[in-house]
């Protein structure tokens, strides 16, 4: 999850012994104060000894931190850990850093010898909503073969256990963020016993979203009129003037992964400039519309920072689709279309909710090991939820949500702020307080 421009530069810092795929599971040394290690995990744990696959670690040398192990969650699905070292650690409070072992990990499929679908890559990089060409879904569907259903959120939650017990460690602190916060979720759901606490930033809920989109699409023009409010250049009615720019032939998928990646933004929280943009388009100077749609693209995203591949291998498992199940998939989606109201998609519409990534990418995907979740759907552990205000990735409603589904959660939401709240300094400070206070 991504402003491009910015975040390339952040994902790439990544020293080549931090990113070794060695096979050796000796330790060797990365960055300093941190040693690098190799995690051997089966691609497939009902059979042990079949084909494995190298995961890289990175773990503090500070052994005997008081407060144990923080294992940071990356995003996506696709984002590796280990080359995310240092920005990562920007994003930490040094008070904790002292008092915890600071450990990440590359999940399965990422990195530089993860997924890389190289036509899927190239049209929809790291993005969740660009429609995916048919062709590049199918290329990457038979690149992956017989394991493509082996890279599912339980997969992954079972590596981090292997982890644990790597580390020699009864429990783990984690922090994930929007697919790391499903991650840890899902990881306290199976092993709570397993866990000191949860920092959950910016939400994807355990149970799992509507692949449609519809939360999202309802959630954006409210956000869009707080962020207008917030703004006093902002004399106009956005979340007008985005509708209208839908119904007369801009893509609605373009302009979601457009306003989303906006709202990752830390320099430019409150979205700035935005309504400027859509009034000009609507007004027939599309110049400025043009160039944030450029300046927002996911489609040249190296496949080390955001695996395309691994992104649409884990979603297909993970999510419940209105086909699953039904042996006409074409059919099944055409009838949960036609049950779409409009009016709660607006400013969006149904062609975007059919369009996006997740629905085309995974009507194509060869039917595979579906996810499976821990009967349990209420977190045990301490946990703290952030969210910003202005998130136009996760709706605000997914943090509310999984308050109400936790035992013991604090809701923490930053005004003005957008998706991944540690990087905003109050975020940062909530997670300082509800780690060591």
């Amino acid at each position: 999850m991504r402003t491009i421009r910015l975040l390339c530069a952040l994902l790439l810092v990544c020293l080549a012994s931090a990113c070794s795929s060695s096979k050796s599971a000796e330790s060797q040394p990365c960055t300093p104060g941190f040693t690098c290690t190799t995690l051997h995990v089966p691609l497939d744990r009902q059979r042990p000894d079949g084909p494995s696959l190298n995961l890289a670690v990175a773990a503090a040398d500070n052994t005997d931190a008081p407060r144990g192990v923080l294992l940071v969650l990356t995003g996506g699905p696709g984002q590796p850990g280990v080359p995310l070292l240092t920005s990562v650690r920007r994003n930490i409070h040094s008070d904790v850093l002292r008092e915890y072992r600071l450990v990440m990990f590359s999940q399965r499929g990422t990195g530089p010898n993860g997924i890389n679908c190289r036509a899927l890559q190239g049209t929809v990089g790291g993005s969740d909503f660009l429609t995916p060409p048919p062709d590049a879904v199918d290329q990457c569907a038979q690149q992956l073969g017989s394991d493509l259903g082996y890279y599912g959120t339980p997969d992954t939650v079972d590596d981090i256990e292997q982890l644990r017990q790597s580390l020699d460690v009864d429990r783990l602190t984690l922090d994930g963020t929007s697919y790391g916060s499903f991650t840890a979720a899902q990881y306290g759901l199976k092993y709570p016993d397993r866990v000191r606490a949860l920092v959950l930033d910016s939400v994807v809920p355990h149970k799992g979203f509507d692949p449609l989109g519809v939360d999202l699409m309802t959630a954006t023009g409210g956000v869009l009129k707080a962020a207008c409010k917030q703004d006093p250049a902002c004399t106009t009615d956005p979340v007008a003037d985005l509708a209208w720019l839908i119904q007369h032939g801009v893509s609605g998928t373009d302009l979601m992964e457009t306003l989303s990646v906006a709202s990752l933004n830390s320099v430019n929280p409150s979205l700035k400039g935005i309504p400027a943009v859509l009034r000009s388009a609507r007004n027939g100077d599309d110049t400025g519309l043009k160039q944030m749609l450029q300046r927002t693209t996911s489609k040249d995203l190296p496949y080390n920072t955001l695996s395309a591949g691994l992104h649409l291998a884990t979603l297909c498992s993970d999510l419940r689709y209105p086909w699953s199940g039904k042996p006409d998939r074409q059919q099944a989606l055409d009838d949960a279309v036609r049950r779409l109201d409009p009016k709660r998609l607006y400013p969006y519409d149904v062609a975007t909710a059919r369009n996006q990534l997740m629905i085309q990418g995974c009507l194509r995907w060869p039917a595979a090991r579906v996810s499976t979740y821990p009967a349990a759907q209420e977190l045990q552990p301490r946990t703290l939820i952030l969210h910003g205000s202005n998130d136009l990735f996760c709706p605000l409603d997914w943090a509310k949500w999984e308050k109400a589904h936790a035992k013991a959660a604090q809701l923490v939401v930053v005004p003005g702020s957008g998706h991944s709240v540690q990087r905003d300094p109050r975020g940062r400070e909530a997670v300082r307080k509800f780690l060591l206070e």
